[in-house]
């Protein structure tokens, strides 16, 4: 379990006056559990995500993993057990080295090693990794990423994130940067990623379809505050017009 226990959060404003985006905020997402979380521009869904994975210190309050607390773990030991998939498809990969130099090194995360041990994995089992995408990456093995689509890019970054089974991966609007096909099959290849490997997930989206139909739990925030939280029959039921309302009352 993820436990999120009493994060508060405030940044100085332009005239260094507290501006409080998280106040005694507590989230528990079970093991394997896949979240969708939506909100308004500014109500705090990246900098969760940011306090999670470490790049940002919270101002009190605590993360708990399984039984163990986080909270104080530098982000570099955070990258070991939490994978993180960003809105530009660029970040997540190194665009001036090949598809099967990126796949080796995630492959290798974590491990001391020099390019070329990192290079020992053979076609085919690098193949097999990329096996069902269907923006078919196989072709492009021996392509620097620089060279790929977007969509590429980012099927390429998801992969990676999760080649050594994290323990939590979180997506931050993921799929905004692409086109509405590819958006459609990337969200498609993550539900595949989290489902096959149980990957406790938090998916912050704008694409409240994408919200509806993916996933186990549907958070919405505002003013960083959990205004909506629904799960099973409750979530299947609910429309977009239903959420688009919450967000008319949360205004």
């Amino acid at each position: 379990m993820l436990q999120i226990k009493g994060i508060s959060k405030s940044f100085p404003n332009p005239y260094g006056e507290p501006n409080t985006i998280f106040e005694n905020l507590s989230i528990n997402i079970e093991k394997g559990e896949f979240v969708s979380i939506i909100g308004s521009n500014g109500t705090g869904k990246s900098t969760l995500l940011n306090i999670i994975s470490g790049l940002i210190k919270e101002t009190s309050g605590e993360i708990l993993l399984g039984n163990k607390n986080i909270t104080s773990l530098p982000e570099h030991k955070k990258t070991q057990i939490i994978s993180r998939v960003f809105q530009n498809p660029s970040l997540g990969t190194c665009p001036s080295m090949t598809v099967r130099e990126n796949l080796s090194l995630a492959l290798n995360k974590g491990k001391l090693l020099n390019l070329r041990k990192c290079l020992r994995y053979k076609t085919d089992s690098l193949e097999n990794l990329l096996e069902g995408v269907s923006l078919d990456l196989k072709k492009y093995l021996d392509v620097q990423v620089k060279y790929l689509s977007g969509g590429q890019r980012q099927s390429l970054s998801l992969i990676m994130s999760s080649l050594t089974n994290p323990e939590v991966l979180l997506l931050d609007e993921h799929t905004a940067a692409l086109d509405p096909k590819t958006s459609n099959e990337i969200i498609a290849l993550t539900d595949k990623i989290v489902r096959e490997k149980n990957i406790t997930t938090l998916m912050v989206t704008h694409n409240l379809k994408h919200a509806l139909s993916y996933g186990d739990r549907l958070i919405m925030l505002h003013k960083g505050k959990v205004i909506l939280d629904v799960k099973g029959e409750e979530k299947s039921k609910m429309t977009i017009e239903d959420i688009l309302e919450k967000f008319e009352y949360a205004v």
